[in-house]
């Protein structure tokens, strides 16, 4: 991709009255659209048969969001032209972003229609790594993830220095949850195109999704360097800075900033909304965060992530069952969200023991095993909620552990069982899980991703975001065990590895530094980081136990002061 690329934030409303919002990759920043639109429109009406003046007029419908009347210029161009493979891939994936995924489909397949000698009927011959990655792009409409795994690291291994390849493979093996292939995949593209902006920031989500959080943060560097006026760069720094609790003040200033930008890109973004939501929670302000969503959804009634994010906000702030109400209108729009699974499935579990939360807990962990099984943390999410909230441990257990056998090389499948095996007690098989994460995290802060970095190797190695609850989880799992010495260990290696995390993430940096003090027995310490915790808007339900250890903290301090 180059430099001159841009995106933009389309909204499409598809035939059964669902909004969605899809961010473009556009060749080219359009200006004054709806003078060209008039302008190319009038000259197709006069001259019918002009097809490179139709196919400019349906490259700009698309870029505008009206893809119904861009498939059929593209339609008409390809009457025209059959032989334009380009052309029909693109109306394949327009009919694919509007959820046509038949009509794709067959517009996938034309494109195979291939032969040496072509014939009225038949198109020009297509290279076979292009085949591969048509068979490629027909088993992602079909749901067929392995099929497209497979089609496009064959297309790959013909054409490895083609871009495009490695990028569709990377994105479908994140669509899977397999950020570690993912960056595999797009350290082939940065190889080919260090400035692919695309590349960069799928690296950074890829990064965050490992929890190699400097690296990630070298790639939104280099991708800010590259287009800071970019609609998703803006997006991810937003996202960032509010993380860091970069909400007040100077810093409170320039989030605020970004996040201001980002809106004027796409005013009708879900997502940006819930970044502005969040920065008003952040600075104590929770209500005003809650009501920015409440408006989204009034003026958005039918965009499922609208839903999704205002129940999230609610659920985060504790109001469980207005959350409840919004989430599973977010599951009317859109059933089949896995993230809209995941926000019922926590919120069931808070609403515990109510009437009616078990059996409809039951019912969405059995519907996310059944459709999500490529998901590697769709397994020890519901094997937790099996153990701790359903209280069926055995089953729990042995379902979480398939997660590790999808992503046997990633250490946060690891560390997440073990957190399922320490909950049903089995503390021996959890520190096993836990320290095979533990070794796995180390090989993940290697010098290709360090390299993204722009910083000295050293400064890598102590943080792998995920190893600070690893850490407490094995502290409490020998104390489970009674095994003291180990126990002490690992919770004050939780004290160093907070440190690290207080400029990315500083409650759970907090929370998690608080967790291990209790363990370690030092409550006037537990009680100093947990107050950090919450002084940084620590969110529900995490907010509700710390807060209830507090106070349990506060009648023993006050004994031993008594005593």
């Amino acid at each position: 991709m180059s430099r001159s690329n841009t995106s933009k934030l389309v909204s499409f409303t598809q035939s059964s009255g669902v909004e969605i919002n899809i961010n473009l990759v556009l060749e080219e920043n359009l200006r004054r659209q709806n003078q060209k639109l008039q302008t190319l429109t009038q000259y197709v009406q006069k001259y019918p048969s002009g097809w490179k003046k139709r196919l400019e007029l349906a490259n700009l419908l698309y870029a505008m969001g009206s893809w119904e009347q861009g498939v059929e210029e593209y339609r008409q161009v390809l009457v025209q032209q059959p032989q334009l493979i380009e052309v029909r891939l693109k109306l394949g994936k327009i009919l694919q972003l509007m959820g046509k995924k038949a009509e794709a489909v067959e517009v996938y397949e034309s494109a195979l229609l291939y032969t040496p000698h072509p014939t009225p009927h038949t198109l020009f011959q297509v290279s076979e790594p292009t085949r591969r990655h048509i068979l490629g792009l027909i088993a992602v409409c079909q749901g067929d993830t392995q099929g497209a795994i497979l089609a496009f690291e064959s297309a790959a291994s013909q054409e490895p220095s083609n871009p495009s390849h490695w990028l569709a493979l990377g994105q479908v093996q994140m669509a899977r949850e397999d950020a570690v292939a993912a960056l595999q995949a797009f350290d082939a593209v940065l190889s080919l195109q260090p400035d692919d902006l695309v590349a960069l920031l799928t690296s950074y989500d890829a990064l965050l999704a490992v929890g190699n959080l400097r690296a990630a943060e070298g790639c939104l560097s280099r991708g800010s360097e590259l287009a800071g006026d970019d609609f998703r760069v803006l997006k991810r720094q937003a996202h960032q800075r509010c993380g860091k609790k970069l909400v007040r003040g100077k810093e409170g200033k320039q989030t605020k900033q970004i996040i201001t930008a980002a809106l004027k890109l796409a005013v009708d973004a879900p997502d940006v909304h819930d970044l502005l939501a969040y920065y008003y929670i952040f600075r104590g302000d929770w209500r005003k965060g809650v009501r920015v969503l409440q408006q989204f959804t009034e003026s958005h009634p039918n965009n499922a992530n609208g839903w999704y994010y205002y129940g999230r906000c609610l659920f985060h702030t504790g109001q469980y069952q207005r959350a409840l109400k919004a989430m599973l209108l977010a599951h009317r729009l859109y059933p089949d969200d896995c993230e809209i699974y995941r926000g019922l499935c926590d919120i069931f579990t808070s609403l515990l023991p109510r009437e009616g939360s078990r059996s409809n807990l039951m019912v969405i962990v059995e519907q996310m095993l059944e459709k999500f099984p490529e998901r590697w943390s769709v397994w020890p999410t519901t094997g937790r909620i099996l153990v701790n909230s359903l209280g069926e441990i055995e089953r729990g257990c042995q379902v979480s552990e398939e997660g590790t056998r999808l992503q046997p090389q990633l250490p946060n499948a690891w560390f997440c069982h073990g957190r399922v095996l320490a909950l049903g007690f089995k503390y021996g098989e959890a520190v096993e899980a836990l320290e095979k994460g533990w070794e796995l995290s180390k090989l993940h802060l290697t010098p290709s991703l360090v390299r993204r970095g722009e910083r000295g190797e050293a400064s890598y190695n102590s943080l792998y975001v995920q190893s600070l609850s690893a850490a407490v989880w094995l502290g409490e799992s020998y104390q489970g065990l009674g095994d003291d010495g180990r126990s002490r260990k690992w919770l004050e290696k939780v004290c160093d590895l907070a440190d690290d995390l207080q400029c990315f993430d500083p409650a759970m940096a907090s929370y998690w530094q608080g967790r291990a003090f209790v363990g370690l027995g030092d409550l006037a310490g537990a009680m100093e980081a947990y107050g950090c915790a919450l002084s940084e808007q620590l969110l529900f339900p995490v907010r509700g136990e710390v807060e209830g250890v507090v106070k349990w903290l506060k009648g023993k301090l006050r004994k031993g002061a008594g005593g």
